[in-house]
């Protein structure tokens, strides 16, 4: 039998991830092979990927792409301190945080380190076991299409909304957050944490867009209670705030209609908890400002792509009192004696010298 050296490679890849349950004795038989020699080949693997071993193979030279053995060591111990991490993140760490920080130059030079490419690294993860969180869903014919539908050509005509819980920490504690995106970029506006899907953490994330970037013509959200009330003619807080705003809520049927930012959640929650992590937050009032002032930022640089139009959409805030718009607000009844009620107590206004406040 004709040896197939790429096909005994292959299998070992897949023995060693685990991916097929199958023996050294059955990939020499496959391959055409000896068993001995696929242990050679399984060793040559632990240092150097597929394609230097059949490059180099009749030379038995290492090819001069191929990390040495201190570099593999290296990125070993580096990758301890992410035990859960897919392929693109570790990568972006890995050249952010030691090749290219200058603090780390030392390293750099003593461990020969280097920039190296997504497939090293996707063959990396294969011959050390290293599982990505990420995995890619198939194609379901037995559930409805959605078509994706062209992004809007300028910045602030439409805007997404979405509360989403998850457990930041790794601590056993879920909280929720409130995050706002732009249709015609993709990037990040704002973000705000709570305990729960609020009103409050609704209102924070659409607070720090306002003030960043101006109001916006429409904003795309979940029918969640919080938002939208099925009684006709009744309004939630938020909806009457966004409205005195001049800003129209529409409300998406699915949560595929408004993919954009559902998929954009899947990638904060698989990246979140790791910078959490590499950057030291240690809680959510930490969070809360390094989301917005840093992180928000970082994220965009990666994902975020141009508009069609440079022309914004967004309005300025301009002399607009936000106090007096993004609070809550209720229709009282004026009862004898110039006083209303509220949640079962009495009120009685008055003005900044003391004098009783009369309602006309």
């Amino acid at each position: 039998m004709k040896k197939n050296r790429r096909k005994a490679l292959e299998l070992l890849l897949q023995k060693n991830s685990g991916e097929k349950n199958i023996t050294y004795k059955k990939i020499a038989e496959l391959s055409g092979y000896e068993r001995k020699q696929i242990y050679r080949l399984n060793n040559e693997l632990k240092e150097r990927d597929i394609d230097s071993i059949l490059v180099h193979g009749l030379t038995n030279k290492p090819s001069n792409n191929s990390a040495p053995l201190k570099e593999l060591e290296y990125i070993r111990n580096f990758k301890k301190k992410y035990p859960v991490i897919s392929i693109s993140q570790f990568m972006d760490i890995y050249h952010e945080d030691i090749i290219w920080n200058p603090n780390m130059q030392y390293d750099v030079y003593f461990f020969e380190l280097k920039v190296r490419s997504k497939s090293f690294f996707q063959q990396l993860f294969k011959n050390e076991g290293w599982k990505s969180p990420i995995r890619h869903k198939c194609f379901d014919k037995s559930k409805d299409n959605h078509p994706l539908r062209d992004p809007m050509p300028r910045r602030g005509m439409l805007i997404m909304t979405d509360g989403t819980p998850h457990d930041w920490f790794d601590n056993g504690k879920k909280f929720s957050l409130h995050m706002t995106l732009d249709d015609a970029t993709g990037e990040i506006l704002s973000g705000w944490f709570t305990p729960t899907e609020s009103q409050l953490g609704y209102c924070k994330a659409f607070e720090i867009m306002f003030k960043k970037h101006g109001l916006p013509q429409v904003s795309y959200a979940d029918r969640t209670t919080i938002l939208w009330n099925s009684k006709e003619g009744n309004r939630t807080q938020v909806a009457r705030m966004l409205d005195e705003l001049g800003i129209e809520l529409i409300y998406a049927d699915s949560g595929e209609a408004k993919g954009k930012i559902e998929r954009m959640n899947e990638t904060i929650q698989n990246r979140l908890l790791n910078d959490i992590i590499r950057f030291n937050i240690k809680n959510y009032t930490e969070l809360n400002i390094w989301f917005n002032e840093f992180y928000i930022d970082y994220i965009n640089k990666k994902f975020a792509y141009p508009p069609k139009e440079e022309e914004s959409e967004f309005v300025p805030l301009g002399d607009t009192d936000l106090s007096t718009i993004m609070c809550l607000k209720s229709e009282r009844i004026i009862l004898n004696g110039n006083m209303i009620s509220y949640e079962n107590n009495y009120y009685v206004a008055i003005n900044s010298d003391g004098t009783d406040y009369i309602f006309l």
